[in-house]
């Protein structure tokens, strides 16, 4: 438990009541329920989804709205890594000056194309299946209720891309002799790696069953599916490019997954 509140202070920007003492060690361990703090964020998204979506009728300005909100919730740490990889690997130096690289806190173009491009990608997905798609929920609520698809990958993207997370630490070596995401990566074997995908693979189907009964499961596990393909390759290509993983790349697979798991939901929809 330690653990997992640690994970959740050095993730999120939520408020914790508890001030546990810091033990990265510890933390490293927990690291298996990184989907976890998924959930949450992605029920904080969803609770503001149902809110401001009374109020803010384009849907180009809530899902705009509701990436703010997440950013908040996170810290942009992880943004922070997704444009420190991409300043990194597109230098195309040796290996260890692309760690110096990612290590400089300064932002480079490689890194603001990155950002500029995320936030279009995810505005424009997140709009488009919120435009383009309609679950009938009948009355579990009172009365008739509709919930579009922007519900649905709300709270299945955090969940998702954060195993993805897991999954690289489990998968490869870290880069450098340390670093503050080192014990992170030390401390995942391959059996976290398959408890972290099942907790988020059963949790996403659980969202499936309790509230879009109408999308079809098998396209949540081709979405897992493809996700942590993709997010191996991610891994194996970070570590042909610079000997392994950092807290900077742990970032920047975790918010590509998004826009993988957001392409995926918007494909799905289409053709459900």
């Amino acid at each position: 438990m330690n653990g997992l509140v640690l994970l959740f202070k050095f993730m999120t920007r939520l408020p914790i009541p508890m001030e546990p003492k810091f033990d990265s060690e510890e933390m490293g361990k927990s690291m298996k329920f990184f989907p976890v703090i998924g959930m949450v964020i992605g029920i904080i998204l969803y609770l503001f989804y149902i809110l401001l979506g009374r109020f803010i009728h384009s849907p180009y300005i809530l899902a705009g709205t509701l990436v703010l909100i997440e950013i908040a919730i996170t810290g942009a740490m992880h943004l922070d890594g997704l444009s420190d990889t991409f300043d990194g690997i597109f230098s195309y130096r040796s290996k260890q000056k692309m760690l110096e690289i990612m290590k400089d806190s300064r932002i480079g173009a490689n890194g603001a194309i990155a950002l500029i491009m995320y936030f279009i990608l995810k505005v424009l997905l997140l709009a488009g299946i919120e435009t383009e798609y309609a679950f009938d929920l009948g009355n579990i609520f009172s009365g008739n209720f509709q919930m579009r698809g922007m519900g649905l990958a709300l709270l299945i993207m955090p969940v998702i891309a954060r195993a993805n997370s897991v999954l690289n630490c489990g998968l490869v070596q870290y880069a450098k002799a340390s670093g503050s995401a080192k014990d992170l990566v030390d401390q995942t074997d391959r059996k976290a790696v398959t408890l972290s995908i099942f907790i988020s693979l059963i949790y996403c189907l659980v969202v499936q069953v309790l509230l879009f009964r109408s999308y079809n499961p098998i396209y949540i596990v081709n979405i897992v599916f493809v996700t942590h393909v993709l997010g191996a390759y991610f891994a194996k290509l970070m570590e042909r490019k610079i000997g392994g993983i950092t807290g900077d790349t742990l970032g920047a697979v975790l918010e590509l997954s998004q826009i993988v798991v957001l392409f995926g939901v918007y494909i799905s929809l289409g053709v459900r």
